[in-house]
């Protein structure tokens, strides 16, 4: 296995990035006055995760004849060192607590995401490691945003409307009931609100053997539009490297490259529940997303390379495959809760939370940069 130097600087930093995580999970355990929600024993996992981590980083570094690194960066001590602070002043509270290891895992995916950074051209078995923990990363990551979202949701006793597809939200809606904790369990609460009221005690009857035997044609059109979702989110991962490339702005180019890593996840969620379904994974063609990714590469061949134009195109490309997710994602969200799904949709709520916060990233950069550059830039006669 050939290494350069800059692997062995990468894998150093990532070994600290874990400590800072083990050390950190620790100290908000520790800092839990109590843990009627169940949340230490997932903290204890965590850092766990990482402790596994470290092991496979520190072999991968050995086999280099490199130095291990040991200890924690000094991000990791400010990182901890501010949750003994916020908790001083709080009481030690739980939403506190979480609000800051949500910053820490979010500092951890911009970790391996900077480590995976092509120029630094790793071995394609270093590469793999850290695309695998990678993974578990950013899954660590929607654990604790969902754990978060839902403390702060029974904090303030409100929700989130979502929009769906079929009719606009209103205030009285609830699409994305959050899951609540019950010691280790996650579990939709009110199940029993997301299904039809049977007419008859027949009706009922027939409604619950199609659920079971999963022949409804609810169902099928279920199972279909997850087809068209899983071939859509594979053709991202296929589609968001070149608009990265293509991109102009760094800030435009990193925002590509994190949502890569996002929709990695997403294709891996949907996998999942295709499991949970009990079918093998399986993808339709999606058209829309099709004729979506196909203008992108139009606005990339018609743009003129290193210009804001080429990053305002771009952009709007970005946003509609954004804007069809977030569509999809929330139609499917109330349909796995009228199915019985409620583990499926859970899911979703999470990879619909992060297309949503994609396309705020993506309007953010266009507002604050690329629209006003490229109101500057002449046009060719």
């Amino acid at each position: 296995m050939e290494f350069n130097e800059k692997t062995v600087d990468v894998i150093n930093d990532l070994i600290k990035i874990n400590n800072d995580r083990i050390a950190g999970f620790e100290k908000a355990a520790s800092d839990l006055e109590g843990d009627d929600n169940g949340i230490v024993p997932v903290f204890t996992k965590l850092a766990d995760e990482s402790r596994q981590y470290v092991a496979e980083l520190t072999v991968v570094a050995q086999q280099h004849d490199g130095e291990v690194a040991e200890g924690t960066s000094t991000s990791g001590d400010l990182h901890r060192a501010w949750i003994g602070i916020k908790a001083t002043f709080t009481g030690n509270d739980l939403l506190s607590i979480l609000n800051e290891c949500e910053r820490g895992e979010d500092a951890a995916k911009t970790a391996y995401l900077d480590a995976l950074n092509p120029e630094y051209e790793l071995d394609p078995e270093v590469e793999s490691l850290l695309r695998t923990q990678q993974q578990g990363i950013n899954q660590a990551h929607d654990t604790i945003k969902s754990l978060r979202d839902q403390v702060d949701t029974e904090a303030t006793g409100e929700t989130e409307n979502v929009y769906t597809p079929g009719g606009a939200a209103t205030e009285d809606d609830d699409f994305t009931h959050q899951p609540a904790f019950e010691g280790d369990a996650r579990e939709f609460q009110d199940r029993e609100r997301f299904i039809p009221e049977p007419e008859s005690i027949e009706q009922e009857e027939a409604w619950e053997e199609e659920q079971e035997s999963g022949e409804s044609k609810l169902m099928e059109f279920f199972v279909n539009e997850l087809k068209d979702l899983l071939w859509a989110e594979r053709e991202l991962i296929d589609t968001l490297p070149d608009m990265a490339e293509a991109a102009t702005s760094p800030e435009l180019k990193n925002a590509f490259e994190l949502h890569l890593s996002e929709t990695e996840t997403h294709v891996a969620r949907l996998e999942q529940v295709f499991g949970i379904l009990g079918l093998e994974p399986e993808s339709r063609k999606c058209e829309a997303m099709s004729g979506i990714i196909d203008e992108g590469d139009e606005i990339i061949s018609a743009t003129e390379e290193g210009t804001a134009q080429r990053d305002v195109g771009l952009i709007f490309a970005g946003q509609k495959a954004e804007h069809y997710e977030i569509a999809s994602y929330g139609g499917m969200i109330a349909l796995a809760k009228t199915l019985g799904y409620y583990e499926v949709a859970e899911l979703f709520v999470l990879t619909l939370d992060e297309e949503k916060t994609a396309d705020a990233k993506l309007t953010e950069i266009a507002e604050n940069q690329a629209n006003y550059d490229a109101s500057t830039e002449r046009a060719a006669n």
